[in-house]
């Protein structure tokens, strides 16, 4: 049985045993949670490791907070369940505990180590005063790497870990060594960002779009991933580079449900508002704009112009202009931008297109000086995630919550410097111009990643006054 003593007492040896297997056990079990994104070391744990109970309670907290982070969950959804528990799922909240379950072995691992630390010492020296024990040990360990090794060596798995391992020991070199726990980041979580999960069910493109007749040209500006995260700071930063010395300019705000088919779905939102089928429109776009009486179809009489930073192969866009009575008069995909001079920009890990600020401040001018009316559509591809990470030297990145992720900062700096750009092209609008803007989705990471962004999108129109 163990002493109430046992339990309470403190002595250094302890103390130092419970901060390095505590946080060596993390480095196995919680090391795909958003707590090691930030270092390596715990700070909390050099508090908690102090007492017995606290340490306990902790390990608990932080199993809990585990789970709630990978799902980005807050603490909003324990209160859900306490307040009724048939609220719970049971068949998928079995399936998501044994799913990570990794995160209960923290826990046990931890427990046994606090109960059981002078078994595990006396085996210790046991292991390493004996020889011959202890080259058992060394070569089980080396035929263990080996055969791991081995078995994923030709993967794309053993690229992405050596990848991270890599970037892992660079991010640690360059100063990040200390992290907080995972209880500690939703607990935040659960302050910053309100229960608030409002839908916008009602909004309509055709509605907010009525009286396009009375614009010469009108630009629409999809921009891939806008990183709209909750954080009011950098909510306002983003806005001002979009939205600042524009005088002569009306800003209409609306917010929207996002297509959960990506950026194609918001390409279909945007001609057709919720009519229809996506099946329909990935196949053939004429077809599915006649057969469901879209609105844009009154925008056909316009000499309409389709611009995309990346290949006319992806989704199939080619059909934008291929098909009989095409929609699209005249389109610029990468091709024939690279053919026209254009530059490319590996901004993404995937996705290398076109420099998004050769467009705008070039193409849309180009393409609007003729005395024809336009719709131009022009679709992003630069902040398409993984984003090849930039480092900046800014304390912004090193605050909460650009230090929870690595493309965090990025996106962001990327998606201020396109804001800028927009905004040039803004205050250069004729009066009889007309610029919607809006973006596909949030960034799509992880689950745990996406709590930081708002689960809506933003519809700026901008007009200029008359």
């Amino acid at each position: 049985m163990v002493k109430l003593k046992q339990i309470t007492s403190l002595d250094f040896k302890r103390y130092f045993y419970l901060v390095f297997f505590s946080n060596l056990l993390a480095l196995f079990f919680l090391n795909d949670t958003t707590s090691f994104n930030l270092g390596l070391l715990s700070v909390q744990s050099l508090f908690y490791s102090i007492n017995n109970l606290l340490f306990v309670f902790f390990i608990l907290f932080e199993t809990i907070a585990a789970y709630l982070d990978y799902y980005g969950l807050t603490f909003y959804f324990i209160e859900l369940i306490l307040t009724d528990i048939t609220n719970l799922n049971t068949e998928f909240n079995i399936y998501i505990f044994f799913e990570n379950f990794k995160y209960v072995i923290f826990f046990i691992l931890n427990i046994a180590a606090l109960f059981f630390r002078k078994t595990l010492f006396k085996l210790y020296f046991l292991i390493f005063k004996n020889k011959k024990l202890l080259s058992y040990l060394f070569l089980f360990l080396l035929t263990f790497i080996l055969l791991i090794a081995y078995k994923v060596k030709d993967s794309n798995n053993f690229k992405v870990i050596y990848e991270r391992s890599i970037n892992k020991i660079h991010f640690i070199i360059n100063g990040n060594f200390f992290r907080n726990d995972n209880w500690y980041n939703v607990s935040k979580n659960t302050i910053r960002y309100n229960k608030n999960n409002n839908k916008f069910s009602n909004f309509s493109f055709e509605k907010v779009l009525e009286n396009h007749n009375e614009f010469q040209n009108i630009f629409v500006i999809i921009n891939e991933s806008y990183p709209n995260f909750k954080d009011l700071d950098l909510k306002k930063k983003l806005s001002y580079a979009l939205e600042s010395n524009l005088p002569n300019t009306k800003i209409l705000k609306y917010k929207k449900d996002w297509g959960r088919y990506s950026t194609q779905g918001a390409e279909k939102n945007f001609f057709c508002d919720k009519k229809g089928t996506f099946n329909e429109f990935k196949l053939h776009l004429n077809n599915f704009l006649t057969k469901n009486n879209c609105w844009i179809n009154s925008l056909r009489y316009r000499h309409n112009i389709f611009i995309h930073s990346f290949d006319k192969s992806m989704f199939g866009r080619n059909r934008y202009y291929s098909e009989d009575n095409a929609f699209f008069n005249e389109f610029y995909f990468k091709e024939e931008l690279l053919n026209l001079d254009y530059n490319l920009c590996d901004t993404n890990r995937h996705y290398v297109g076109i420099c998004e600020n050769e467009i705008i401040n070039n193409l849309l001018y180009k393409v609007k000086n003729n005395h024809k009316k336009k719709l131009i559509i022009y679709l992003t591809v630069e902040n398409h995630i993984p984003v090849n990470i930039k480092y900046y030297k800014e304390t912004i990145c090193q605050n909460y919550p650009l230090n929870l992720h690595p493309q965090f900062c990025t996106l962001f700096h990327a998606q201020l410097n396109f804001n800028k750009e927009i905004n040039k092209f803004i205050h250069n609008l004729e009066s009889n111009d007309l610029l919607v803007f809006f973006s596909d989705t949030p960034p799509l990471l992880a689950q745990r990643d996406r709590i930081h962004f708002e689960d809506h999108i933003d519809v700026l129109i901008f007009k200029k006054k008359f």
